[in-house]
């Protein structure tokens, strides 16, 4: 049976108001003495081929740089403390700020960010979404890695706080508290990615938070000041 349309506004509603209670801050950049990722429990994965990326943590949040090459990539990983239930409904609040984004294709993006949900019954692999953060747009992955739903956004002038909603097969994106998302659309299973030897596949891995630059076509100067998860 198809979820009426006002049932999913609904949940989504209600997630916009998420009890305190059941949040979870993740990273906090403006920690004192100020922290990378990696120093509060997130993983850590790069190439380095010269210039190699930096993320250095100043009193302002976080800054990942991968600009001096699209060659590179570096990115952070971390499996929720809670858990990404999609038939419950969850979010995820993370501040950052585009400083400078370059890219050599349209379906690529130098900043991402990626929201794996949990495993339910019957299902070979969870669902999520992953979203490209260009300077001038955002939007989404699609599941044979091409660009999709899209809105025109500046998000190089200033920091943003964004709120990814997911409830049941859908998502959406809020900015700065705004009721209306600037972003909407179903969720995918990413099937047909093989990760490098050695390394688990993220889009199989349910609870997976990652953020960062996670292409050799594409790089990025970003100041990443909090996650939270609801």
């Amino acid at each position: 049976m198809k979820t009426s349309l006002a049932a999913v506004t609904a949940g989504f509603v209600l997630l916009m108001g998420t009890n305190a209670a059941s949040a979870a801050l993740l990273y906090n950049g403006l920690s004192i003495p100020s922290q990378t990722l990696a120093q509060q429990g997130w993983m850590y994965l790069w190439s380095s081929a010269p210039p190699a990326p930096s993320a250095i943590a100043t009193t302002n949040g976080m800054i990942l740089d991968t600009s001096g090459t699209n060659a590179n990539y570096a990115g952070y990983f971390r499996q929720s403390s809670l858990t990404l239930d999609r038939s419950k409904g969850y979010s995820i609040t993370f501040r950052v700020q585009i400083n400078s984004e370059s890219h050599s294709s349209d379906n690529r993006a130098g900043f991402s960010m990626m929201a794996i949900s949990n495993n339910l019954a019957n299902e070979q692999q969870p669902y999520g979404i992953e979203l490209g953060f260009w300077e001038n747009s955002i939007w989404a992955q699609n599941a044979g890695f091409t660009r999709g739903e899209n809105a025109v956004y500046n998000t190089k002038a200033s920091l943003q706080i964004y709120k990814l909603a997911v409830k049941d097969g859908n998502y959406q994106l809020f900015v700065n508290g705004i009721v209306a998302p600037i972003l909407k659309g179903n969720l995918r299973q990413y099937t047909g990615f093989t990760p490098p030897p050695g390394y688990k596949n993220p889009y199989t891995t349910p609870n997976l938070l990652f953020l960062g630059d996670n292409t050799t076509s594409a790089s990025t100067k970003v100041t990443i000041v909090s996650v939270e998860v609801n």
